[in-house]
């Protein structure tokens, strides 16, 4: 039994379906159905009556629920207990979950000088590099503390953020394609050629998808990678057409890329988040402050 079976249970319970937890979770439905079957094995009891609209507890769920209720109260005390602690000998870790983006973002600058400001306290900052979908549920089972991840398509009302950078989306194509060689290119041009995608850890993935579903559009995703690097070789090797955050295009190491933009522009924002309603540590609220002093008047210009 693990400690995300455990929430992805609660979750359940307080969503009443899988879909609808999964989406909350960013997981997908059969990854979700996986876990709670796994665990359901473990304890040797059925925890959900499945059912067409929604999902209710048999009498052994309502019993674990109370365990899965204590265990997760008990696991928040835990955390918050071991993140107070101010003996001389010990530091605790500021844990901040961040894309795998931080070259490309020159974020490794401001963690550094953060890092210095809080030399002389109790405390140190632990990075753990990830995709999007594994820190949101990180955030949300409180294995971290906070996050720099992209917002497009989280629930706001849920989190507590800075915006770090506000950037355009770009269309990116090879230069064989000439057709494309204009200032602006619209999602129906685009829609007729092979997409090269993010994948689903990803949320450029969804907000990619979400452009073309909105314009009634469903173009064939034919290529999907994890990593930029994939989607730009591709479009360098004449397989396809992205869209990308520009940021991340690179024509110097990809010379047959050609870029043009929307003509509505599209953005993609990269936040310090963490969720509402969790206690706040205060290397935590240093690091806010410190984003705060230095985004805010930067993203007013």
């Amino acid at each position: 039994m693990t400690l995300s079976q455990i929430m992805y249970f609660l979750a359940v319970v307080k969503y009443k379906t899988f879909t609808q937890a999964s989406d909350e979770l960013y997981i997908s439905q059969s990854s979700l159905s996986k876990q709670i079957k796994a665990l359901e094995l473990e304890l040797g009891h059925t925890l959900f009556n499945r059912e067409a609209k929604e999902n209710t507890l048999t009498a052994e769920g309502e019993r674990f629920l109370v365990y899965a209720n204590k265990f997760s109260k008990d696991y928040a005390a835990m955390m918050s207990d071991l993140n107070q602690m101010n003996g001389d000998s010990y530091k605790s870790p500021l844990v901040l979950g961040v894309l795998p983006i931080i070259n490309e973002y020159n974020l490794n600058d401001d963690i550094v000088l953060f890092q210095k400001l809080i030399a002389s306290s109790n405390s140190y900052v632990n990075l753990l590099e990830r995709e999007q979908e594994e820190l949101v549920n990180m955030l949300q089972f409180r294995q971290i503390d906070a996050a720099i991840i992209r917002m497009d398509s989280l629930d706001l009302s849920k989190y507590e953020y800075i915006t770090y950078m506000e950037e355009p989306l770009v269309i990116i194509y090879p230069d064989q394609m000439e057709e494309l060689n204009k200032e602006y290119v619209t999602l129906e041009e685009l829609a007729d050629y092979p997409i090269i995608c993010f994948d689903k850890s990803s949320s450029l993935h969804r907000t990619i998808k979400h452009l073309f579903h909105e314009r009634g559009l469903y173009p064939k995703f034919s290529y999907i990678f994890k990593h930029h690097e994939q989607i730009l070789s591709m479009v360098n090797a004449n397989f396809g057409v992205a869209v990308i955050p520009g940021n991340l295009v690179s024509t110097s190491m990809f010379p047959n890329i050609r870029v043009t933009h929307f003509k509505k522009p599209v953005t993609s924002k990269i936040c310090l988040v963490r969720p509402k309603n969790v206690p706040i540590t205060e290397p935590l609220n240093l690091l806010f402050q410190y984003f705060e002093s230095t985004y805010h008047e930067a993203n007013k210009e």
